[in-house]
Formats: C-alpha cells, structure tokens, sequence
C-alpha cells in the first residue's frame, strides 16, 4: 500500500494523506486530479473495486468530501480517495464509465445532498424521494424539524420532542439524562 500511496504523490499532488491501518490508508486529492488517480488506480493496480463512494458535507467551510472507497481484493487492502468540491451549484464527474454500479450511489447522492454527477444517465431520475421539491434532506443545514411541521400532523396521544432540546446532553444506558 505504501508504495502505491509513494507513486501517487509521484502523480498528483495529495492534499493529506493518513494511513489508518496496514491494510488501510485514506489519501486527498484536488477535484482536477479525481478522475485521473481514480482511472490510473483501476487500470494500473489493483485497486479494481469501488466499494463506496460518500459524502460528509462541510457546511461551514462551503464544501462537500467525495470519498470514492476502493478496494484491491487479492491484496485485502482499501484506500479511500478524497476530494473536496464547492457546495453552490456542487457538481462532480461521474465515475460510472470506471464502474457501473457508481450510477447507482451518484444517484442516491444527487437526490439526498444536491451534487450532480456530469456524464451519469441517471441524474435527475427520482430514486428515493419521489416527487421530492424541498431542500436535499442530508445537507446538514436542512431544517427537520421545521420540514416534518410543516408537512405533517401531530398524531393525537403522541408527544412531540424536539430532539435540538438535547443536544450536549449526556444520557444513562435507560436514555435518562444524567444533568
């Protein structure tokens, strides 16, 4: 793994790299060199396997992290290829021409946090949240509890918590609070 992570500084420039186990490293690159380690680590090593790709949204800084998880399987070793991209009007490459089964998680990434995937067929096609209009629901400053009164009745006999009351709260194994 270790000479793989050598040969990509070599390539790109990495952004961070942190090796989190033998078996296991997580390397950072610019948004302009994504698809190109991307397509080298499939073509070149043995890295042919997209296990995951996922997102953390960096509300603050005004970014989304790709993580596009790739595996070697006869070497039983991971990396994980980050990439930060603009949360306006946020827009990746697609992956699919690497790996066909990426339609599928840029799709549900689309839908859930607003980041399109140019060159992906299935862009725009509704998977998960038909007829969704509001805000993408997995963008951290997505209002929940605002979204669910607004659109849904209080059920008769149910207590409405709002679960921003507990925040910083520590809580017993019973879910008690302890302060």
């Amino acid at each position: 793994m270790l000479e793989i992570v050598e040969t990509l500084r070599g390539k790109v420039k990495l952004e961070w790299e942190r090796e989190q186990r033998p078996d296991l490293t997580m390397v950072g690159v610019r948004e302009s060199d994504l698809i190109a380690t991307l397509e080298w680590l499939k073509s070149e090593t043995g890295y042919v396997q997209l296990t995951l790709l996922s997102v953390v949204d960096w509300l603050e800084d005004g970014k989304f992290e790709l993580s596009y998880i790739v595996t070697d399987p006869e070497a039983h070793s991971t990396l994980i290829v980050g990439a930060m991209i603009g949360r306006e009007n946020a827009e990746a490459p697609t992956v699919s021409h690497l790996w066909p089964q990426a339609v599928t998680y840029e799709q549900e990434i689309c839908e859930m946090y607003g980041i399109s995937f140019a060159g992906s067929p299935r862009q725009g096609v509704d998977f998960l949240l038909e007829g969704w209009k509001a805000m993408p629901p997995m963008r951290r400053d997505f209002d929940t509890v605002k979204y669910s009164r607004e659109h849904y009745e209080d059920r008769a006999g149910r207590k409405r918590i709002d679960t921003r009351e507990f925040v910083g709260k520590r809580f017993d194994e019973k879910g008690y609070s302890n302060e």
